[in-house]
């Protein structure tokens, strides 16, 4: 059986583009395991769940090598005892990894096999260094933007009592409807719903 797994370590991450490629590779979307926001430990429940199901012989896919771990340490752990239960692990972003890496740490220990030890972990560092410059760059991204004005999250409601002041206001000062809607941020549909119900 083939079993995929993705995780996203944030709220603002989305785990679409992780699970479009799991999908495109052939793995139904039943058997795709997902946890969005992982722990201080490496303990998560789509994890759980995926281990729970694995036998040996299974093959589970990620998109991404460093989303089975949270970092190096806990992805390696995590591998070996994959490696050790005889699951096959394909990481769609290092196609030679089965092949030619993790063949190689199956195998009796020898020059080979430490060889591969030593490859999965520069991999996994080099992967855990573009995921930590990805954050930093988004980080230093929205702080410029914030300093330019531009807001985050959902728009607030507009409440009654603001669209009446509002209107109101503006409308001693004898502004056009287009330009209460400018004010406010609303369409024009938006507006005349608003002043049908509010305006008396």
């Amino acid at each position: 059986m083939v079993y995929g797994y993705c995780r996203v370590s944030t709220k603002n991450q989305s785990l679409k583009r992780q699970v479009d490629a799991l999908i495109t590779y052939g793995i139904k979307e039943e058997n795709i395991y997902v946890d969005e926001i992982s722990g201080v430990v490496l303990k998560r429940r789509g994890l759980e769940s995926l281990k729970n199901v694995l036998n040996a012989g299974d093959t589970l896919v990620v998109k991404e090598i460093d989303r089975l771990g949270r970092n190096r340490k806990q992805t390696t752990e995590l591998i070996k005892e994959f490696i050790e239960k005889d699951i096959e692990i394909v990481a769609l972003d290092i196609p030679y990894l089965k092949e030619f890496i993790l063949k190689e740490i199956k195998r009796e220990k020898g020059f080979m096999e430490i060889t591969a030890t030593t490859m999965l972990s520069l991999l996994l560092e080099v992967a855990e260094q573009e995921r930590n410059k990805i954050l930093e760059r988004t980080k230093e991204g929205k702080e410029k933007a914030l300093e330019a004005g531009v807001k985050f999250g959902r728009k607030q409601k507009l409440t009654r009592q603001k669209f009446v002041r509002t209107y109101n206001e503006m409308l001693k000062d004898e502004r056009t409807p287009r330009e209460i809607q400018e004010k406010l941020g609303i369409c024009k549909q938006t507006y005349y719903n608003y002043k049908k119900r509010y305006i008396k």
